[in-house]
């Protein structure tokens, strides 16, 4: 699938991220919390065009976005496609088991800027600040299980995790096909 994190920066920190709250109509995982942005990879689109349909469809966020580079706006897109999360999938009693590939992208959006559901797909937007988003990871139960290792790369790859030592084994790790969830 792919995996847009919308985060808001106070350079040269993050100072949070926007988290989608799956309607409650969806048939998996409903009411849990996702990226601002989550959907499938169709065999018909590029990673890059599902990226911003999946953006508009689900959070509002205009092409141009996505599409333009920096150049000294309040908007930046980070693309990490190349490097996607293999995680093995399954329900509580082992069945289903299903392998994905996590395409992530971050974009930085301005500190005005809200999410808005669009297709439906979203009940609700919550802005999550990196403390709290940590909290959740640690503790929580709120987080749809796959995009807890979503959201745990995206802290990873901006040195948001305090008192972790082996930051890099645990990136190697994920990426290894070894991540196996239940």
């Amino acid at each position: 699938g792919d995996e847009t994190s919308c985060k808001n920066n106070k350079k040269p920190t993050i100072e949070g991220v926007w988290l989608a709250k799956r309607a409650s109509t969806k048939s998996h995982h409903p009411n849990y919390w996702d990226p601002t942005v989550a959907g499938g990879q169709p065999a018909n689109l590029s990673l890059a065009d599902n990226i911003v349909k999946e953006a508009h469809e689900e959070a509002g966020v205009p092409a141009e976005w996505i599409n333009k580079s920096s150049n000294g706006s309040d908007t930046m897109f980070s693309d990490h496609t190349h490097d996607p999360l293999t995680i093995t999938t399954a329900k509580p009693d082992g069945t289903c088991l299903k392998r994905s590939l996590y395409y992530s992208s971050d974009l930085q959006v301005p500190h005005d800027w809200t999410p808005i559901p669009v297709d439906g797909e979203v009940s609700e937007f919550k802005f999550y600040s990196m403390k709290e988003l940590e909290e959740e990871l640690r503790f929580g139960n709120s987080l749809r299980p796959a995009m807890r290792s979503v959201l745990l790369d995206f802290m990873m790859r901006h040195d948001a995790l305090k008192g972790e030592e082996n930051i890099q084994e645990l990136r190697n790790a994920m990426r290894r096909e070894r991540l196996l969830l239940w």
